[in-house]
């Protein structure tokens, strides 16, 4: 059967069939709602924001100094904006750029929210420059954040539009931005771990599940996923400070051990492929590779296990079940890991990238090389702009003080992508009615205003704790918190005021949706054809050096090189096809032919692995690949060519001469074919409708 014309594919972690549809896009909506890992639990984020928002309310109280609250809330939005926190290079200057900004943008709204026409001249101007954050990357897109919420929350419903009144509380602001920098300075030797050695100690876990095969099925493969961990491990190793000589030393052996981990991926792939077992004492040295670099490791027992895994590693047993070595390849790179691991050997220094620039270039070249419509960061920089100024419009005629939770509720859900800005609807709609039920049902239970403080600054720090990995559960926390938090603000709050923020937030929430898919909308379906030509020509490029290596005309290294580009792409093309999957709109033929593609492209990688993990194996043996190769490469290339069909690539292989070398070779190269063929069906005009979404030639 031609899977192509059934709209149909199996999933590759599970061979669960998937069909696009409503199924899939509540499926990965909801997908954020329910989890929980508790080896993410940022407490350092939590215990910089709570202390950065109690001490100096708890100081306006004492004191009799009311302003000081504003420096509490500056310090507390500024920490929630830098909250991704991975101790990178750039952090000093996020928190004080955010901080700058931030006390301009309240400075300017406090002076402009006595104008309805001003204030919206004023969002328009904020909203733009909080979108262009993202020129320089995610964590300063996050930073930006709060840039309009001081203009939103604190600014424009101010009383006093005084001059004054406008220096002082953007002064405030930003010595709250000062009292952030200084508790992350003070909080990170508390840091137990980093984290690059969180990341890296995920990447073990994940080639264990990969290997055990439970890595949760989902409209994109268990590879995705494992790929996708050692990307942002590496993403977080790269970014990090070496420090003192110490950090450095336990920052150089992460890296290695990353790298490791990305070897066992792929030699775990050739494993499942071959259909072999992987060596003995496996899911121990994976999971106890991944408790060192949590630091809960034995060094006595990375031993034990690397001395077991070395004398499995020499057994005839092993040798006999595994001639092409794969499983000794194996354990031996997990007994190099644990020695590593135990300081018992040191790691070669890593490969490392130049330093970025850190002069004015390094400045103004994102945003040149942006300022253009094509740009998604403009687009979504001029969207962002319109629909604060939308938002602050229902904000001038809603009832006070809560109005301006809907331009609020606005900075938070709207996203580049239209899946994305709908995801994050989602979760917020939903979170925040979970936690306006818990708050208004906490209220009762807190007879004085001591008790409201005490309770929300709980609720505000696991809001924090779980916001790295639960978008959806922080803000249920942050929903119930602020009713308390609410009311020590302003006792003589009425009981609606929990119903009057949930109107507001669906407002804003709405707004956001109508900005996200009308203005300007960037649909990932879209790109989908251009990211999946990318991924072809770049696992064209992988399949050249795997046979060159097979072949003895190419190294290992150089393969192992072009396999990192091939899977970074493949990870984009997936990511992309996820975040399609959540759109309003597009044909689900045409996303069932992505589905498939996506499919084939990743079965392609994992039969490619499997010859590169072979090569060694193989490259004594003088296969007679070289038609197969000169046929193969091009058409995966340009996969809608007609010239390079499947037909010819099945007369390229040629029966085996009878050594195992061969056999194994001729299998790989008609499973090479197969999967080349069903990635061609799902392209074909008859796999989906006639249109240019699936044009990719």
């Amino acid at each position: 059967m031609r899977p192509g014309g059934s709209g149909r594919v199996a999933n590759g972690a599970a061979g669960e069939p998937l069909a696009p549809g409503w199924r899939i896009r509540l499926r990965l909506l909801a997908q954020d709602l329910l989890r929980f890992d508790r080896r993410r639990l940022g407490y350092a984020l939590a215990a910089r924001a709570v202390v950065g928002l109690a001490l100096p309310m708890l100081l306006a109280r004492v004191l009799d100094a009311p302003g000081l609250v504003y420096l509490g809330l500056g310090a507390f939005l500024i920490a929630i904006g830098d909250s991704v926190d991975d101790e990178d290079r750039d952090q000093t200057v996020r928190i004080v750029a955010g901080s700058l900004l931030g006390a301009f943008s309240l400075a300017s709204g406090v002076l402009l929210g006595g104008n309805l026409a001003a204030a919206v001249a004023g969002m328009l101007g904020f909203g733009f420059v909080a979108g262009m954050m993202g020129v320089y990357g995610d964590a300063f897109a996050s930073i930006g954040l709060p840039v309009a919420w001081a203009y939103v929350e604190l600014g424009a419903p101010a009383t006093d539009h005084s001059a004054a009144n406008a220096v002082w509380l953007g002064t405030m602001f930003a010595l709250g931005g000062a009292l952030t920098m200084t508790l992350t300075l003070a909080l990170r030797p508390a840091v137990r771990l980093r984290p690059e050695q969180v990341g890296a100690a995920e990447c073990f876990r994940k080639v264990a599940g990969y290997l055990k095969g439970t890595i949760a099925a989902g409209p994109v493969s268990a590879e995705t996923a494992v790929r996708s961990t050692i990307a942002n491990a590496r993403r977080l190793a790269a970014q990090a400070r070496g420090g003192a000589d110490g950090a450095r030393g336990r920052h150089q052996q992460t890296v290695v051990l990353i790298e490791s981990a990305d070897r066992l991926f792929s030699l775990a792939g050739a494993l499942r492929e071959a259909g072999l077992s992987p060596p003995p004492f496996t899911e121990q040295a994976l999971g106890a590779l991944a408790q060192s670099l949590e630091r809960r490791g034995d060094p006595s027992e990375l031993r034990r296990l690397a001395s077991a895994l070395s004398e499995a590693s020499a057994s005839d047993s092993l040798a006999r079940s595994d001639p092409g070595g794969l499983a000794r390849r194996a354990a031996d790179e997990m007994t190099r890991a644990l020695r590593i691991a135990a300081n018992d050997d040191a790691p070669s220094p890593p490969n490392t990238a130049p330093a970025a620039s850190r002069g004015l270039a390094a400045l103004w070249s994102p945003l040149l090389d942006n300022l253009t419509l094509n740009s998604i960061v403009v687009r979504h920089a001029l969207r962002y702009a319109l629909a604060l100024a939308a938002a602050l419009v229902v904000f001038w005629l809603f009832r006070k003080p809560f109005g301006y939770w809907t331009p609020l509720t606005v900075t938070v859900v709207l996203k580049p992508y239209a899946g994305m800005t709908l995801a994050r609807a989602v979760q917020r709609t939903i979170g925040t009615v979970i936690g306006i039920l818990v708050g208004v049902a906490l209220m009762p239970l807190l007879p004085t205003s001591p008790f409201d403080f005490a309770a929300s600054m709980v609720l505000f720090f696991v809001m924090m704790a779980v916001l790295p990995f639960n978008y959806s559960l922080a803000i249920v926390f942050l929903s119930a918190g602020l009713i308390p938090f609410e009311h020590v603000l302003n006792p003589a709050l009425p009981a609606s005021v929990g119903s009057d923020r949930l109107v507001a937030t669906a407002i804003g929430a709405a707004i956001a949706l109508a900005a996200g898919h009308l203005l300007w909308p960037t649909f990932d379906r879209r790109s989908l054809p251009q990211r999946l030509r990318a991924s072809a020509r770049a696992m064209a490029d992988y399949a050249a050096a795997v046979f060159a290596a097979v072949e003895g005309s190419g190294g290992l290294p150089g393969a192992e090189a072009a396999r990192r580009r091939a899977g970074a792409a493949l990870t984009d093309f997936h990511a992309s096809l996820q975040r399609a999957l959540t759109e309003i709109g597009g044909g689900s033929s045409d996303l069932a032919a992505m589905l498939q593609a996506s499919f084939a492209l990743q079965r392609l990688s994992s039969t490619l692995n499997a010859l590169l993990n072979a090569a060694p194996w193989l490259a004594n043996a003088g296969l007679p690949l070289d038609a197969f190769r000169k046929t193969f490469v091009p058409a995966l290339a340009d996969p809608c060519s007609p010239i390079h069909g499947p037909t010819r690539l099945r007369a390229d292989v040629r029966p085996a001469d009878g050594s195992p070398q061969a056999a194994f070779a001729r299998k790989i190269e008609r499973r090479l074919a197969s999967e080349l063929e069903l990635l061609r069906d799902g392209l074909a005009p008859g796999a989906g409708k006639a249109n240019d979404s699936i044009d990719v030639a």
